[in-house]
């Protein structure tokens, strides 16, 4: 059970990231710009994904559609599995959003989501994160791309997840 939650949390926080780096990648505005405030798994399954429910403060002065995300958990360079975002969500501008991502998976074998989180407790330092994120502000569209980031330092991108996880 606890490796349910601990799973469910890793998740929920992938999926917020993945989504604030999109953000991030704009020209127009700041990652700054944006504060994740919540984020929780509404619903989860391994073989069909998640929804995560987040809440987001955006403070430009712009409407932001987040378009896409995939983020690859790889084990000392190996890919074991990878999350993806499989709707848009829109922030409206200079407000606060709650907004629900459908989360996808897919993990190299069954056991590759297991293997992360045994690598995740012993030693995190061979787990990094790879991936992209897209941000649309009215026809302009941003990549924003990461490789390679160690987990440790992944997590604490957005600040102390246990201040936006729930």
């Amino acid at each position: 059970m606890k490796q349910i939650r601990m799973i469910r949390r890793t998740l929920a926080l992938v999926a917020a990231v993945a989504m604030m780096g999109a953000l991030s990648g704009c020209n127009l505005i700041s990652l700054n710009s944006f504060v994740l405030k919540e984020a929780r798994v509404l619903s989860f399954d391994l073989s069909k994904g998640a929804k995560v429910e987040m809440t987001i403060e955006n403070r430009s002065p712009f409407k932001v559609t987040v378009v896409g995300g995939r983020l690859v958990a790889n084990i000392v360079g190996e890919p074991i599995g990878e999350v993806y975002m499989q709707n848009p969500v829109v922030l409206p501008r200079r407000s606060t959003a709650t907004v629900v991502v459908d989360v996808g998976m897919h993990f190299s074998s069954p056991l590759a989501a297991l293997k992360a989180l045994g690598i995740l407790k012993s030693s995190p330092d061979k787990l990094t994160i790879s991936g992209y994120g897209e941000g649309k502000i009215w026809c302009f569209t941003k990549r924003y791309e990461r490789h390679d980031v160690p987990i440790s330092k992944f997590i604490t991108i957005f600040g102390e997840p246990s201040k936006y996880l729930k």
